[in-house]
C-alpha cells in the first residue's frame, strides 16, 4: 500500500535541523541518561539528539483550528516542531539490550549522538549483547552501522520481526514510498544487508530473553514491534513509534500521523495500546517523547494523555 501522506523529505529535515543548530549549541546535559530499576533489570535511556519535523505537516484527518490548538503543546518551535529522541538500554544480570540502533552518522546533524551518550554513560558498545529494532526507519536503524560502514554493536545478535524485514528488503518497498522518500528505502537495505548474518527473526510474544517480550504494533510501519520487560506484577513498555507524540499520539490517536505506512492501522493501534496501557499501569518509554521518555497513561476526560515520571 503506498505511503500517500509521507511527506517530509531528507531536505527538509536538515533545513529544519540548520534552522535549529544555535539552539542546539546552547549549554544543556546533552548526554543526561535516565535510570530506572524493575526488579533486577536496570533500565537507562540515552539521547541520540531530536528531528525538527515541519509544523506544517498536519495529520490529514484532523481539524485545522484543533489541529492549531494543539500544536504548541505538542513541541512546536517556530515553523517546526521537536521530536526528541531516547534509546532504551537495559541491563539484566546476564545481558547488556539495546532497544533499536538510532540513527548513526548519515540520518540528519541533530540526530546520531547515541554512541557518545553511552560513552558518556561508561557503555562500550563492544559489550551490547542484543539489539531488538522496533521499525526500519532511519533514526531507528541506521545506527547499526558506523562511518566505515561497520558494525556499531558487533559482538550483539539483532532482533526484529520477520514481515518488517520483509518489507524493506523487497524492492517494492522503494516504491510504495513517495519520491522524496526513497532514500529509507535505500538505507534500510543497505543497513539489513550489513547485519543479516546476525538477525533473528521475532514475533508476537516471543521472549528475547526471560522477562522481555515482543508485541505486534504495526501501522506505523508494517512489522513494527513494541517491546515489554516484566518482572513480577510490574512492567515497563518501549514503545517504539507506537506513540511518538505526548500530546498529539495520547489525546489524539484518532488523527493520522504524518510518518505512518499504514495510517488507519496506525490509529487503531493507538487506540487499543492506550486502552491496554491503561489498564495494566505500567510504566512506558517513549522513543520520541520529552525526555527522558519515561511516562505513564492517565486518563483526560474521555480519553487518556501522557503523564512524565522521570
Amino acid at each position: 500500500m503506498p505511503v500517500k501522506n509521507f511527506s517530509l523529505n531528507r531536505r527538509e529535515f536538515v533545513a529544519g535541523t540548520a534552522a535549529l543548530a544555535a539552539a542546539a549549541a546552547l549549554p544543556h546535559p546533552v548526554f543526561a541518561t535516565s535510570k530506572v530499576t524493575l526488579g533486577d533489570f536496570e533500565v537507562m535511556t540515552f539521547t541520540d539528539g531530536h528531528i525538527n519535523l515541519p509544523a506544517g505537516l498536519r495529520a490529514p484527518n484532523a481539524d485545522e483550528e484543533k489541529w492549531k490548538e494543539v500544536l504548541e503543546r505538542a513541541g512546536r518551535k517556530g515553523d517546526t516542531y521537536i521530536s526528541p529522541i531516547n534509546v532504551t538500554l537495559v541491563k539484566t544480570p546476564d545481558e547488556l539490550i539495546l532497544i533499536d540502533f538510532g540513527s548513526g552518522p548519515r540520518f540528519v546533524p541533530t540526530t546520531g549522538k547515541l554512541e557518545a551518550a553511552l560513552s558518556d554513560g561508561g557503555i562500550d558498545p563492544g559489550d551490547v549483547t542484543k539489539v531488538i529494532l522496533t521499525h526500519g526507519h532511519p533514526d531507528h536503524l541506521w545506527g547499526a552501522t558506523n562511518d566505515f560502514d561497520e558494525l556499531t554493536f558487533p559482538e550483539a545478535t539483532y532482533y526484529v520481526a520477520e514481515k518488517e524485514f520483509a518489507f524493506w528488503k523487497d524492492a517494492d518497498a522503494m516504491k510504495s514510498l513517495p519520491e522524496e522518500r526513497q532514500f529509507f528505502a535505500v538505507g534500510a537495505k543497505a543497513r539489513f544487508e550489513s547485519i543479516e548474518e546476525r538477525i533473528q527473526f521475532v514475533k508476537e510474544d516471543d521472549e528475547v530473553v526471560s522477562g522481555i517480550r515482543v508485541f505486534d504494533t504495526h501501522g506505523h510501519t508494517q512489522g513494527h514491534i513494541s517491546v515489554e520487560l516484566k518482572q513480577g506484577s510490574e512492567s515497563i513498555v518501549v514503545l517504539g513509534d507506537a506513540l511518538t507524540n505526548p500530546v498529539l499520539s495520547f489525546e489524539f490517536p484518532e488523527w493520522h500521523a504524518g510518518t505512518d505506512h499504514l495510517p488507519e492501522v496506525g490509529a487503531a493501534t493507538r487506540k487499543k495500546l492506550l486502552d491496554q496501557l491503561f489498564t495494566s499501569k505500567a510504566k512506558i518509554i517513549g522513543y520520541h517523547l520529552p525526555p527522558p521518555g519515561i511516562g505513564m497513561v492517565v486518563k483526560k476526560g474521555s480519553g487518556y494523555a501522557y503523564e512524565a515520571i522521570a
